[in-house]
């Protein structure tokens, strides 16, 4: 292998795994993408004047 070969190998990995630990925090990530439409508190009444 020469130094280009080399460079990229070492660059498919490093992307390889990032790609991996996104992929991992998206199916176990916490918070979960939903969390936020299954959270909506209570609004204050309105007073009429």
């Amino acid at each position: 292998m020469n130094g280009k070969e080399k460079i990229s190998v070492k660059a498919l990995r490093v992307v390889e795994r990032i790609a991996r630990n996104e992929v991992e925090k998206v199916r176990c990530g916490w918070p979960p993408i939903c969390s936020g439409i299954g959270h909506q508190p209570k609004r204050p009444k309105r007073k009429e004047n």
